[in-house]
């Protein structure tokens, strides 16, 4: 029997999928244009958090939509050329900014989130990663206590789905983030965050299990996908190539690949930025925390501390938009003691959202041997290792750990 299975995409999705292809003793290819985790998976906030349950569509949203369509707030920037062709997507979001469906489908993003990050647990100790981890959990900080109040759906979500969490007063908060400057007023621990301090490391790590038990890792530029007979027919900067069972995880750039086949783009894609900044002198930053009136996450990292930013709602390849960025460095001076920007730009990153915010996990609705990973929005670290056991378990023909019907690409495709 055929055993074999080509991967197109090399982010952490596309390498837990071929990691977990490999040992069920699938013969896998594993194709990207760049190497592995050097695209958007390179530049994340590095947490794995069980509280990245939250669905981007909550009702709270709707008390300051105008402010978000007016470009007020730092958390959201949108590209006005681009409005008229999102309004589709806009609506179908805004359908869901709904209590019941918020809690129901952050139920379904608790399913994939424990599950995975018990996954990158056993996943990094097989890649004696362990020095890339950062224990101590993940502060979420409120300057302003009617924000705080505004994220009750949102802790009641968690206490709903067992994550635990402690909120904080401020005394509390500075005692265990003492070099902090006393700009806020509540806090709240999700004390089993972990966070990565390289995500890139990561995924390079992940991907070195995969080629040392024998996986092939190839760059080349997948242009289009054919149905030729009983195969698919690969189209690449390097020539046409036959497989018998494709994955397609290439994050924002999938509709490119599958929309000749005749499904539709289901994406928004929400651009993030961060920049890298040396801590103050003696300052010390021992676990992520995100600023939430000020729009931004800090992680400490090997290379510094990585300041991310919210969502830029626009074309997948417009030029690089820094006003973000901009807007919270002066908000982050204000929290913490940083010295020099180490990045000559700030980085950019794509991330491809649908309105429900869960990503599209399974068989391609009208195309036999292909399978389709992708639309992790904000989760794709923290998802990836359990997207693999998916996709493997749906080609396998094994029985998945939970119901999947909520990632199943019909619903958008």
């Amino acid at each position: 029997m055929n055993q074999t299975v080509t991967v197109i995409g090399a982010g952490i999705v596309g390498i837990s999928c071929a990691l977990e292809l490999q040992r069920r003793g699938y013969q896998v290819t594993q194709i990207d244009r760049r190497g592995p985790g050097e695209e958007t998976s390179s530049g994340n906030a590095g947490l794995l958090s069980y509280s990245n349950i939250t669905p981007l569509a909550d009702p709270a949203l709707l008390r300051r939509l105008h402010r978000l369509i007016l470009n007020q707030d730092d958390d959201f920037l949108l590209h006005y050329p681009h409005l008229i062709s999102l309004i589709p997507w806009l609506l179908r979001f805004v359908v869901r900014c709904k209590r019941k469906i918020y809690l129901r489908d952050g139920a379904a993003m608790n399913a994939l989130t424990g599950a995975s990050i018990e996954k990158h647990k056993l996943w990094i100790a097989q890649a004696n990663a362990q020095g890339l981890l950062n224990q101590g959990g993940g502060l979420k900080l409120y300057r302003e206590r009617e924000t705080f109040l505004r994220d009750q759906l949102e802790r009641e979500l968690l206490t709903q789905c067992g994550v635990r969490h402690r909120l904080l007063d401020p005394q509390q908060v500075y005692e265990l983030e003492p070099d902090l400057k006393h700009v806020f007023v509540q806090g709240v621990l999700i004390e089993d965050t972990v966070s990565i301090r390289n995500p890139e490391k990561l995924c390079k790590a992940y991907a070195q299990m995969y080629v040392d038990a024998g996986g092939q890792v190839r760059r080349a530029t997948v242009r289009s996908l054919r149905r030729s007979a009983d195969n698919w027919e690969l189209n690449t900067d390097q020539g046409t190539e036959a497989a018998s069972r494709i994955v397609v995880c290439m994050g924002a750039w999938t509709p490119e690949i599958i929309g000749p086949l005749g499904y539709s783009n289901p994406l928004a894609i929400e651009r993030g930025y961060h920049t890298v900044f040396a801590p103050g002198q003696e300052a010390r930053l021992s676990r992520p925390i995100f600023d939430v009136d000020a729009s931004y996450v800090m992680a400490p990292m090997e290379m510094g501390l990585r300041v991310s930013t919210g969502s830029n709602l626009t074309y997948r390849e417009t030029r690089p938009d820094p006003r973000q960025v901009e807007r919270v460095l002066p908000r982050v001076r204000e929290a913490f003691p940083i010295d020099e920007n180490l990045l000559p730009e700030p980085w950019m990153g794509r991330r491809p959202t649908v309105p429900d915010t869960l990503p599209i996990i399974g068989a391609a609705p009208r195309h036999p041997n292909l399978w389709l990973a992708f639309a992790h929005s904000h989760m794709g670290l923290t998802m990836g290792p359990i997207s693999g056991e998916l996709i493997a378990n749906c080609i396998s023909g094994t029985e998945q750990p939970f119901a999947i019907n909520a990632c199943d690409p019909a619903r958008y495709l």
